[in-house]
């Protein structure tokens, strides 16, 4: 179903972006795990179906220093952008399918891949087949990137099929994508990690201001990150974040889970909801907080010792019945929210 469900959305995208049927037509990898059974039966059944695949690679190296930048603009196909040298060295593997292979090499020829340096910038887009005839019905294409950049340099990576992953960049990071997984690591400028069917994992990656993580199926892991704010949301998955240095967090879910495992800033605010999961908040050091806590039909724990502030008579109400606590932990610099609709509060000390 998810794969049907994101094969009609991949030829709407390529409707309203005035390309041709055939130019969108994408294959189904990222969407599928990658080995087992499954796999092979789904490949054995694209072969049945579209013919085998025809592979084709090429590469490009462009001089752009240590602080050059990579902008990518892809359609189908997975991403991986890792820091090094001073150089960007690009390596594209285009990959077509099509019962006749006179038409599957001409497809293949007609799949290019464009880079262009613009100081010190590279620029990488795929154009895809148009369609020539009705025997291009059912082709699939796709282009998998393997990239080497500057470790200073800035990456913007956009695609609609297909995971990407970025390592080792120190420059400003912004990764999207509709249909597959952002993983993130050693990055110290990661403002965007982003998807729409997918995980999204930034591990050991900092931000000079606000971090987005965002995914609407699937869930979100954050991991020793240092960054001033951070934004953290899914809407039918989990978001569980760890051994972070953050001083502003907001962190949301609508059918999920929300875990919070790490210490709180000084005058920091943080900021945690979830409709129908539950919100488990761990905190370490010594910081002290204000905490205003409550869920609707769930119950609320304080394992940390809270003085209770004076309440009104539908706080007193909630309170009696473990649905809300307000008060405040030692000096009271930070501020921690926490909501949940149908789930469980349970606030601990590390």
């Amino acid at each position: 179903m998810r794969n049907r469900l994101f094969t009609s959305l991949l030829a709407g995208l390529a409707f309203a972006a005035g390309v041709a049927p055939a130019s969108a037509a994408v294959t189904l990898r990222g969407l599928l795990l990658d080995d087992g059974p499954r796999a092979g039966w789904f490949e054995r059944y694209q072969d049945s179906r579209q013919g085998p695949e025809t592979v084709d690679k090429t590469s490009q190296t462009f001089k752009v220093g240590a602080d050059g930048g990579l902008d990518l603009t892809g359609i189908s196909g997975d991403v991986r952008v890792t820091g090094g040298g001073t150089e960007i060295k690009v390596e594209a593997t285009k990959r077509v399918r099509h019962r006749d292979p006179a038409e599957a090499k001409r497809l293949l020829n007609d799949l290019r891949v464009e880079m262009n340096n613009f100081n010190g910038r590279v620029e990488v887009r795929t154009v895809y087949p148009r369609r020539s005839s009705g025997r291009d019905r059912g082709i699939s294409a796709s282009v998998d990137y393997t990239i080497t950049v500057p470790p200073g340099a800035t990456v913007s990576v956009h695609s609609i099929s297909g995971d990407i992953a970025v390592s080792g960049v120190r420059g400003e990071v912004r990764a999207e994508t509709i249909s597959g997984d952002v993983n993130v690591d050693r990055a110290t400028n990661l403002a965007l990690a982003k998807t729409v069917s997918g995980d999204v994992t930034a591990r050991d990656v900092g931000g000079a201001a606000t971090m987005v993580l965002s995914t609407v199926s699937g869930t979100v892991i954050g991991s020793d990150l240092k960054v001033r704010s951070l934004v953290a949301g899914s809407v039918s998955g989990s978001v569980r974040l760890s051994g972070t240095e953050i001083e502003r967090v907001e962190a949301k879910s609508v059918s999920g889970n929300i875990d919070f495992d790490g210490p709180l800033a000084r005058a920091g605010r943080y900021e945690f909801s979830s409709h129908s999961g539950n919100v488990r908040v761990v905190i370490a050091g010594s910081t002290g907080f204000e905490l205003d806590a409550d869920t609707f039909s769930g119950s609320v724990r304080s394992e940390v010792p809270i003085t209770l502030r004076t309440m009104g008579r539908d706080d007193r109400r909630r309170g009696t019945s473990n649905r809300a606590i307000r008060g405040s932990f030692g000096d009271a610099s930070a501020l921690l929210s926490i909501r949940s609709h149908s789930g469980s509060v349970v606030i601990a000390k590390k």
